[in-house]
């Protein structure tokens, strides 16, 4: 049996597809699917059910996800163990990251981190969703949480700030204030929740208006004079075209932590690039407050 063919039948099981799965291992799906069935045929048991939904386990696929999770739990450990004590400022380092972090506050610092460290190859992960850091998904994670895992060790270093905003433009033509069924508020999520969003209280009788679950995506919108949205302080006050609401203060919401596995936190590379996030954060504090 093949430890590579394992891998990718948990990475389907995870996915619940192959297009999903094969963009995950960075294979193509033709090769994900031949290598799956190579698989079936090995062991002589059906691993999947393909459905209209998806990959669903059969019950022998769930015999065999059971055992080959544990032998990737115990892969990990290894390689945390062996990696977390590696002392060289050369090699690989990867950094999942908030999309509004990436894209309007930290790539200059990013930046100077791949100056200072010519030899560390970083490895940005933009996304909203947590990735697994106890199975290398990445090494350094920055995320927007009260409580982080037991498995993890880090700083919390400091907390977003959130306002409401819409272009100068769509101000001209819709009247917050006196005439707020002109408007529309951006929404993410569930509408019936939107008085909780940061400043939609101060207007509550602005309807919420489609979905956009992206601080990126909304601020796109609000320069699209599409209407009003809560951003992150750090996004809306200098961005040029955009202004705060009047009447609405910076409301705390998220803290901000930078985290890396316990098992990781030796690790020379690991280290100095947390270093430099965490030194970033305490920069740009008056940014993050409004």
């Amino acid at each position: 049996m093949n430890w590579d063919d394992l891998k990718i039948f948990l990475t389907i099981a995870q996915e619940k597809g192959l297009k999903k799965a094969a963009y995950k291992l960075g294979i193509h799906q033709t090769s994900c699917a031949r290598r799956i069935k190579t698989l079936e045929n090995a062991l002589g048991i059906k691993l999947f059910d393909r459905l209209p939904s998806g990959y669903v386990l059969t019950p022998a696929g769930e015999n065999l996800h059971k055992s080959a999770s544990k032998i990737r739990d115990e892969f990990n450990s290894i390689e945390c163990d062996v990696t977390g004590k590696d002392q060289r400022l050369e090699g690989n380092v990867c950094l999942t990251i908030p999309n509004g972090f990436a894209t309007h506050l930290l790539m200059p610092d990013i930046a100077r981190f791949i100056e200072l460290y010519p030899h560390v190859n970083l490895e940005i992960n933009m996304t909203y969703a947590f990735k697994d850091l106890a199975r290398r998904e990445a090494d350094v994670a920055i995320r927007l949480v009260d409580y982080p895992s037991e498995s993890l060790a880090g700083k919390k270093v400091g907390r977003v700030y959130f306002s409401a905003y819409a272009s100068e433009e769509y101000l001209k033509t819709h009247d917050p204030v006196n005439d707020p069924t002109s408007c529309d508020w951006l929404g993410w999520g569930d509408a019936d929740k939107h008085l909780s969003w940061p400043g939609k209280d101060k207007h509550p009788d602005i309807p919420a208006r489609a979905n956009m679950y992206s601080d990126v995506l909304q601020l796109s919108a609000i320069k699209s004079h599409l209407g009003i949205a809560s951003l992150p302080c750090y996004m809306g006050d200098h961005e040029p075209g955009i202004k705060r609401i009047d009447g609405v203060k910076p409301v705390a919401s998220d803290w901000i932590w930078v985290l890396a596995h316990k098992d990781m936190m030796s690790n020379a590379r690991v280290r100095a690039l947390m270093d430099a996030i965490t030194t970033a954060f305490t920069h740009h504090k008056d940014l993050l407050e409004g």
